[in-house]
């Protein structure tokens, strides 16, 4: 792996570390490590979440939990996010996005500064979602109308397709039985809907990419505040309770005053 992208974090009184690559557009990396001992190391050119799972005949593969490392659709590493518990349900959880504790990325990487970013203009980086779906809806029509200018002006050559008299096939023919359906009419609604209704379902396929990206920058921003507030709680009770005690875990496996 050339250059890396560090997420680092204590946990149970253990150090975790992920190193991801930061993309080269063609492929996603990831390797995790706990206090100092390699855990596990994958690697895929579609995927944009990698899994790490502790070797089943580890002797800590009961306690060591799982790790999700997320990337953008150009292989930049967003976040790596670790899970707790046994190793079949921690990669389940990973999988499925339930709970889960951001690992700190490195001081001044590109990482750590997306996250200072998010604390310090949110509603600028909620924008960004809005940006995103505008494009989404904007670009192929742009696209289409660039397309569209462009075929009208240039003369394309004709190809001279061969003149092929294909036989013609002697199909059967079937007289299939006719089936006497029952005639019925369904009642009428007499209800107008209103008018900002209406123009939603005529430009559902504009404003739905919008909508969408404005809930993922809510999203977004009330999970960072939430990884925020557990850091602060976990590092309050220090390592010894740092992943909390049964009594106290939610359901995702993290402490459950969370919610």
């Amino acid at each position: 792996m050339g250059e890396t992208q560090v997420y680092e974090m204590e946990i149970d009184g253990r150090k975790h570390r992920v190193e991801t690559s930061v993309g080269d557009g063609w492929r996603n990396e990831a390797t995790w490590w706990v206090d100092g001992e390699e855990i596990a190391a994958t690697t895929s050119g579609l995927e944009d979440n990698l899994y790490l799972v502790v070797d089943e005949e580890h002797e800590l593969a009961d306690s060591l939990g799982a790790v999700r490392a997320r990337f953008t659709s150009l292989s930049k590493p967003l976040r790596a996010t670790w899970f707790e518990g046994e190793r079949r349900a921690a990669e389940a959880a990973a999988r499925i996005g339930v709970g889960g504790l951001d690992l700190v990325p490195e001081p001044g990487s590109p990482a750590a500064v997306r996250e200072e970013r998010m604390r310090s203009q949110p509603r600028r980086h909620a924008s960004l979602h809005v940006a995103k779906g505008v494009a989404d809806v904007v670009v192929p029509i742009l696209i289409g109308i660039v397309f569209f200018w462009l075929a009208r002006r240039v003369d394309l050559p004709s190809v001279p397709w061969a003149d092929v008299d294909l036989p013609s096939m002697p199909w059967p023919s079937i007289d299939l039985p006719s089936i006497p359906w029952p005639d019925w009419e369904l009642p009428r609604l007499d209800w107008d809907a209103p008018g900002w209704l209406v123009w939603l379902a005529e430009h559902a396929k504009y404003v739905i990419p919008i909508l969408i990206g404005l809930a993922l920058g809510r999203r977004e921003m009330s999970r960072r505040r939430e990884q925020d507030e557990l850091r602060e709680r976990l590092a309050a009770r220090g390592p010894r309770h740092a992943a909390g005690s049964d009594a106290e875990r939610g359901p995702g496996g993290l402490p459950g005053d969370l919610d």
